[in-house]
């Protein structure tokens, strides 16, 4: 048995929380399933036996604990111990560097122990029981609320972000279309995405996108063409479509099935 849960955040807080999100194992089988990237940082709270997580090149156990979850490049086989349980929060993407002054490039495709980016946190976070949803949700806000006020970084960050909203899906996304707007040097505008989002804004974009396709690759019967989706997402061709997918996917648009991952629950 495997049990996908998702819980919203407040609204004061929803600007640096998207969401929570459960996953329950409470039988003795061992299941697989595979997440995806979507520019956002996680944290990541164990009990039970623990998760198997299949990063690129290399798979590690996150044992029962609290943890930071860097950046992902592409999806991981997320394996779930019997018994266990994880509860996550997923951060908007301006908002981890709020927690931590680390460097967010090294995180990436891993996790770390959060006593190890921040201590304090750490400590606060060992008080909150994670079997309880609704009281862990309520601990894990209050106790965050002391870190999120924004900042310039990352309000540019939260700036950047918007901008990749708005961008005419159609058109092919360049990084002028962040340094025009921002007033920053695309250098100095990759310095900041490596730091504290430890992604190029390019990987960045592009994940996005891709989670966008994701979308509706999951609607059942949907009637749009690949060749369709490619040019609908701003893909130059369906060679550079399929291309970026793989990157990201490791598999064929056409052999998208929904059941092999975790995913967002659509209301």
């Amino acid at each position: 048995m495997f049990n996908y849960h998702e819980m919203s955040s407040d609204h004061r807080l929803r600007s640096y929380i998207r969401k929570f999100w459960i996953i329950d194992n409470p039988s003795q089988a061992t299941i697989t399933k595979q997440a995806l990237p979507n520019a956002c940082i996680t944290l990541a709270f164990v009990s039970g036996q623990g998760l198997i997580v299949d990063f690129p090149n290399n798979a590690s156990c996150m044992t029962s604990g609290s943890y930071l979850v860097g950046e992902l490049t592409r999806k991981v086989g997320v394996t779930v111990l019997p018994y266990t349980k994880a509860f996550m929060v997923q951060l908007n993407p301006w908002a981890a560097s709020l927690l931590s002054k680390c460097s967010f490039h090294e995180l990436t495709n891993q996790f770390t122990p959060i006593l190890e980016i921040n201590k304090t946190l750490a400590l606060k976070f060992r008080e909150i029981d994670i079997l309880d949803n609704m009281e862990a949700r309520l601990l894990i806000q209050k106790t965050l609320a002391d870190y999120f006020y924004p900042s310039a970084t990352s309000a540019f960050i939260a700036e950047c972000f918007h901008l990749f909203d708005c961008h005419p899906t159609a058109i092919p996304f360049k990084l002028n279309h962040l340094s025009t707007p921002t007033r920053y040097s695309i250098r100095g505008i990759e310095k900041k995405f490596r730091q504290h989002l430890g992604l190029t804004p390019k990987h960045a974009f592009a994940i996005m996108n891709i989670r966008k396709v994701v979308n509706e690759l999951m609607i059942p019967d949907n009637p749009i063409s690949l060749t369709s989706l490619a040019y609908k997402y701003g893909y130059t061709d369906q060679a550079h479509f399929t291309k970026s997918y793989l990157a990201i996917m490791e598999s064929l648009p056409s052999r998208f099935i929904k059941a092999q991952y975790i995913l967002p629950l659509q209301t």
